[in-house]
């Protein structure tokens, strides 16, 4: 059975016109350095800013039960790692897809909210280095040039 990787599409589509549009620069599927075991470190995006700093993005969509949303904490300490060891000014983690809800009948995120409060900064050192962000918010922030 194959991986569906269309929601990775569907992100791009998304939010590289908005980079574009307000004038950002970027590369997509950026090699950034190893991971502990050896292994390649790739991220979602790297948006260049004016400075010369450069802007970790990594993503992850959940829209059915899954394994997503327990990657999170790895997925921060690495990218922590990398703006330490690799010199990236900071990171954005964004989360996109939908609720847990069975009331509306949905799949997707049980854990989305606790990971936007803030609270999971508390159990991981240089979280401060990584934004854990929504997908709508962080297109916000795209559109008011406050990335």
């Amino acid at each position: 059975m194959t991986r569906d990787t269309s929601t990775g599409k569907v992100f791009e589509q998304t939010v590289l016109p908005a980079l574009e549009h307000a004038n950002y620069r970027y590369r997509k599927q950026v090699y950034i350095g190893l991971k502990p075991n050896g292994r390649k470190h790739i991220v979602d995006l790297i948006i260049y800013k004016d400075d010369r700093s450069k802007i970790l993005v990594s993503k992850k969509w959940q829209q059915a039960n899954g394994t997503a949303e327990e990657k999170i904490p790895f997925e921060v300490i690495m990218l922590a790692r990398a703006c330490k060891q690799y010199g990236y000014k900071s990171a954005y983690l964004v989360l996109g897809g939908t609720e847990d809800n069975h009331r509306l009948g949905t799949t997707g995120w049980t854990l989305r909210q606790w990971y936007l409060s803030g609270e999971l900064s508390q159990w991981i050192t240089d979280n401060n280095l990584v934004k854990i962000i929504g997908f709508e918010d962080f297109i916000a922030s795209i559109n008011r040039h406050e990335i």
